[in-house]
């Protein structure tokens, strides 16, 4: 059987069967991952065509609790320290396969959004980052709607972090703060898990340069 490069050392890192795919000789179990790692390359390609993917690995759901396998990937153009994920599930005999790229469609957009919203009420904002814990399926392509997604509408899982300059927060009671960006969320009618925190300046660490944090989940 004719494998690509990619195939080959990916089915080969995760089969018993190394030497004979390197002959192209599979066994059934090799041929169903393969037809599954081809069936979730198609998915992106058709989902996102304005992307170009390569899928880098797999992590099989055998011996874990998922009930999916989950295929790494790469979009080129996009650098990013981890992977993105799509999972492929067996059902009633049929492949569901989900993704976490649709996050980068609309990311850039919830930012803006967010951040051009605490600005206009006068709030020191150094930057607002956002994530999603959910994977979503076929029926959301490239034309996901970022408002949808900010609104829950679309079931994203949205987590939003919020970073304030606290130099000019100085004489501002935090609480007060975070109930101003709980009341401009609301009003914008934004779901999700929102993490406010309060940095010593403009140029602090994220991490270690904290003066103040609140979790606030809208639902």
């Amino acid at each position: 059987m004719e494998l690509t490069h990619e195939e080959e050392s990916i089915l080969s890192g995760i089969s018993f069967n190394g030497e004979q795919i390197k002959n192209g000789e599979l066994d059934e179990n090799d041929k169903a991952l393969l037809t599954e790692m081809r069936a979730v390359g198609a998915y992106l390609k058709k989902k996102y065509p304005s992307y170009e993917f390569v899928i880098t690995g797999c992590e099989l759901k055998a011996g874990t609790a998922k009930d999916y396998n989950e295929w790494y990937y790469r979009a080129e153009g996009i650098e990013r320290d981890s992977a993105f994920i799509a999972t492929s599930l067996e059902m009633d005999g049929k492949l569901e396969i989900k993704d976490d790229f649709y996050g980068e469609v609309v990311r850039k957009d919830i930012q803006e959004t967010i951040e051009g919203d605490l600005k206009q009420i006068g709030l020191p904002v150094v930057q607002v980052n956002i994530g999603f814990w959910e994977y979503l399926g076929k029926e959301y392509g490239e034309k996901i709607s970022a408002d949808e997604v900010l609104q829950g509408i679309i079931p994203a899982g949205n987590d939003i972090k919020i970073f304030l300059d606290g130099s000019v927060l100085s004489d501002a009671p935090y609480e007060e703060v975070v109930a101003k960006i709980k009341e401009l969320l609301v009003r914008r009618k934004v779901i999700g898990d929102i993490y406010i925190v309060v940095l010593k300046d403009a140029d602090s660490d994220f991490a270690r340069d904290r003066l103040y944090s609140k979790s606030v989940t809208l639902d």
